[in-house]
């Protein structure tokens, strides 16, 4: 039996800085990788963390947004983070963030390139199967011309559970296709502009599953009992964040 943690109010919110201090390491994001001196375009959540790849021990990262703004290099900005071995760990990352993201060996000569549009997940339109709820039809939006909008749709994610009735989930992305042009995801295809339309934002589809439990994927992680009794006598409002969280699995 593992016991409880008691611990006074100010050493809990101490020790909740420090774990979310120390825990974003690069095994507990999803990666995005592209092959060398490549280009890839790749259209992701807003406020989910995550990491792309570049494989280089003296990497140096420089961003340019659609907005259009110069390339600039990243050295100090809260919200990413140089990881060891070349990648960089994107925190919270928020729309107004798509753009350019560009890794360069010490040489000034390009390891890879990312294309990244995060998409507002607070438009996230879900819908259950279970429910007889459907998801967005394809559909003809003007533009400045006539494009067709459609939801791009990751893989089904793995079951939440085994042996026992669980739940799926699958991730859709905004895209706009032009008459003979590659589709390109909505944010990056609008860039500075702004539009109003519904059909214009990202999905999320759950189903109901039922799978056989195979082996079990452990990772060594850090757990924690609080005695949170004082939570609502401080303060009326309080975000808990689980670090090793994610929408993409």
């Amino acid at each position: 039996m593992v016991p409880r943690l008691q611990l006074p109010w100010s050493t809990l919110l101490a020790t909740l800085w420090l774990i979310n201090l120390s825990l974003p390491t690069p095994w507990a994001q999803p990666v995005i990788s592209c092959s060398y001196k490549s280009l890839c375009q790749q259209a992701l959540l807003s406020g989910n963390d995550i990491v792309l790849k570049c494989d280089h021990p003296r990497a140096l990262w420089y961003f340019s947004s659609i907005l259009g703004e110069d390339l600039f290099l990243f050295n100090s900005v809260h919200y990413a983070k140089n990881l060891p071995g070349g990648s960089l760990l994107l925190i919270n990352p928020q729309p107004f963030q798509a753009g350019f993201y560009i890794c360069k060996d010490n040489r000034n000569s390009l390891v890879v390139e990312y294309e990244i549009d995060f998409q507002d997940v607070t438009t996230l339109r879900v819908t259950h199967k279970g429910l007889g709820q459907e998801p967005l039809k394809n559909q003809t939006v003007r533009l400045g011309s006539d494009v067709r909008v459609f939801t791009h749709w990751e893989p089904w994610q793995e079951c939440n559970r085994c042996r026992v009735l669980g739940e799926r989930k699958r991730l859709g992305y905004c895209y706009v296709e032009e008459a003979q042009e590659k589709p390109t995801p909505c944010g990056l295809y609008l860039s500075e502009g702004t539009v109003a339309h519904s059909r214009l934002r990202p999905e999320m589809q759950v189903e109901a599953c039922l799978v056989t439990c195979g082996h079990a994927k452990e990772i060594s992680q850090p757990y924690f009992f609080f005695n949170i009794s004082q939570l609502g006598k401080l303060t009326s409002n309080m975000w808990l964040k689980c670090p090793l969280a994610s929408i993409y699995r």
